[in-house]
C-alpha cells in the first residue's frame, strides 16, 4: 500500500499539512518497502487555480492508493482523488507524517 501524506516540510516528523493543494509537498510512504519518499508541490502552491486537482494527479501519478491531510481537500481535489480508487483521510490537529501513517496503521488492523 501507498500512502501521500500532504505535509508542511520533508521528514518523518514534518507535521502533516491542513492545505492539501497548497501543501508544501508530499511524503510518500510504501508500506512494503518501508521507504518514505519526498514529492515537492512548490510548483502548485503559488498557483492561482488549480492547485487541488494538480495536487490530485500528482497522487494518482505516484499511485497512492490512501491519501491523508490535516484539513479539507476541496471538492474538485475530493472528487479527482476517488475517481483513482484512493482512499481519503483528514486527520485535523497536529499530528506528524509518522504519527498519522502509525494512527492508521492501528486502526487499519481493527
Amino acid at each position: 500500500m501507498k500512502i501521500l501524506i500532504a505535509a508542511k516540510r520533508e521528514g518523518w516528523d514534518a507535521p502533516v499539512s491542513d492545505r492539501f493543494g497548497r501543501a508544501a509537498g508530499f511524503s510518500l510512504y510504501d508500506d512494503e518497502t518501508g521507504n518514505l519518499s519526498w514529492h515537492s508541490n512548490a510548483e502548485n502552491k503559488q498557483a492561482e487555480h488549480g492547485v487541488g486537482i494538480q495536487a490530485s494527479q500528482l497522487a494518482a501519478t505516484l499511485q497512492a492508493d490512501l491519501v491523508i491531510t490535516g484539513g479539507n481537500f476541496g471538492p474538485k481535489a475530493g472528487e479527482v482523488l476517488q475517481k483513482t480508487g484512493a482512499k481519503l483521510i483528514d486527520y485535523a490537529g497536529d499530528i506528524s507524517v509518522k504519527q498519522a501513517v502509525e494512527k492508521y496503521k492501528s486502526i487499519s488492523k481493527k
